[in-house]
């Protein structure tokens, strides 16, 4: 049986924090499925990779909605759906399923894919033939022939068991036999390995951002580059190492802001804002402003020509990026003046729920500095409980949270800031909130 990797159709960009950093906005992915069922992750701001769903999107990669309106929505739809089942079948030949703009219809084409890149696929037909595909058309690659390691791997996926996952990608990786594009999906799948263990385990987010270096120097032209490059980003920045995990996220914006090929324009401005927030964290609050300034003009001069889902996620996006400020100020000692920023944008009646979100969170932050414990832990609660942009955020309102319970400074207060800071470490390990919530004591 044939191995199948999908995309999600939202734009180049949809790919956001494979690992995903903020629900709304920076990483959530798709990602291996079921036993021989491989699809190809997209990035969001924290990650969540490889869920067991592998349905068609309808709507291709790279391809403004007014293509797809009304009943050519429902057609496509059905179509995929009717498709999926005959791929499936597909014995030794790969199977490529692209949109077709001129005809708004999805072609299934079978041969052997000779590569895989930033500027298209390639597949031999036969002895005389050869397709390009472009890469923002690529719906679904169906693998045919691989190694029987690389069968293994999504066996044990499927199983949770990212141990034995991780051992049959590298030695598929690592297989001199099997076809470039093949080793790269294998390579790229050990790095989404690492990162689900890195979650009870954070010496293997240092293994990942290791495993996305070897990947960028052995496939520098491969068409999961920019996610390879973004997931080592957020691997940097789980390790601690926010300085160079800021410069990394920046590198594949300044990719989109240059139109790059094969950098899709949502995952390089989610990068951007992930620069943002690494530079925050590594306290260099210049640098931080710069990257939200930037991000935000970038943002919002692409909101212009976006797709409806595609502009849903950048609006949250801007007001994210517009509340920068006020956490700059907080990181350089300012808490009155954040206070008084967030206090602002919280009664900004324009504002989007993220932004209004955010600035709840650094108005908690703001009055839990100033020293007014009690009023802080009503808004950082909020945000923990009621917040739906992300795993990053909701930790590090619960990170606010114990810090409110031990400045109370009662036995029965600390006991419930060890029970939020344990909750961190085991629930929220794969984000920079865990890494703070080591240090408390």
């Amino acid at each position: 049986m044939p191995l199948l990797s999908t995309k999600s159709p939202s734009n180049l960009g949809n790919a956001l924090p494979s690992w995903e950093p903020e629900r709304d906005g920076l990483p959530h992915s798709d990602s291996l499925a079921q036993t021989l069922l491989v699809p190809i992750p997209t990035t969001a701001i924290m990650f969540s990779p490889m869920k067991e769903d592998v349905s068609i999107p309808a709507q291709p990669i790279g391809l403004r909605s007014n293509l797809l309106r009304g009943a050519a929505k429902l057609m496509l739809g059905s179509l995929l759906c009717v498709a999926l089942p005959h791929a499936l079948l597909a014995q030794g030949k790969d199977k490529v399923s692209h949109y077709n703009s001129r005809t708004e219809r999805v072609v299934t084409e079978t041969g052997t894919i000779e590569s895989n890149g930033l500027d298209g696929l390639s597949i031999k037909i036969d002895e005389d033939t050869t397709h390009k595909v472009d890469a923002n058309a690529i719906m679904r690659i169906v693998w045919g022939d691989v190694p029987s390691s690389f069968r293994d791997a999504a066996t044990y996926w499927k199983r949770a068991d990212f141990t034995s996952a991780l051992i049959q990608f590298r030695l598929a990786a690592s297989d001199s036999d099997a076809r470039t594009p093949v080793r790269a999906v294998a390579r790229m799948r050990a790095i989404e390995c690492l990162m689900k263990l890195g979650a009870t385990d954070s010496a293997r987010f240092e293994e990942a951002a290791d495993e996305a270096g070897r990947y960028i120097t052995d496939h520098p032209n491969d068409h999961d580059l920019p996610r390879a490059t973004q997931i080592k980003a957020r691997a940097l920045w789980l390790t601690g190492n926010a300085k160079d995990a800021a410069t990394t996220y920046n590198s594949i914006f300044e990719k989109g802001k240059a139109k790059a090929a094969g950098y899709p324009s949502l995952l390089c401005l989610e990068s951007g804002l992930q620069a943002a927030w690494a530079a925050l964290d590594a306290a260099d609050t210049g640098l931080a402003r710069n990257y939200f300034t930037a991000t935000q003009t970038a943002i919002e001069a692409s909101l212009a020509d976006a797709s409806p889902a595609d502009a849903a996620s950048l609006t949250s996006w801007a007001a994210n990026a517009s509340v920068g400020e006020g956490f700059c100020l907080l990181k350089s000692g300012d808490s009155r003046g954040a206070r008084s920023f967030f206090e602002r944008k919280q009664s900004n009646a324009t504002l989007a729920a993220s932004g209004v979100f955010a600035a709840t969170l650094g108005l908690g932050e703001a009055l839990l500095a100033s020293g007014d414990a009690a009023e802080a832990q009503i808004h950082l609660a909020r945000v923990s409980a009621l917040d739906p942009s992300g795993r990053d955020r909701t930790a590090r309102a619960l990170l606010g949270l114990a810090k409110c319970y031990q400045a109370f400074g009662d036995p029965k207060s600390d006991t419930q800031a060890s029970i939020l800071l344990a909750k961190i470490k085991g629930a929220y390990g794969d984000t920079p909130a865990a890494i703070q919530a080591a240090k408390v004591k």
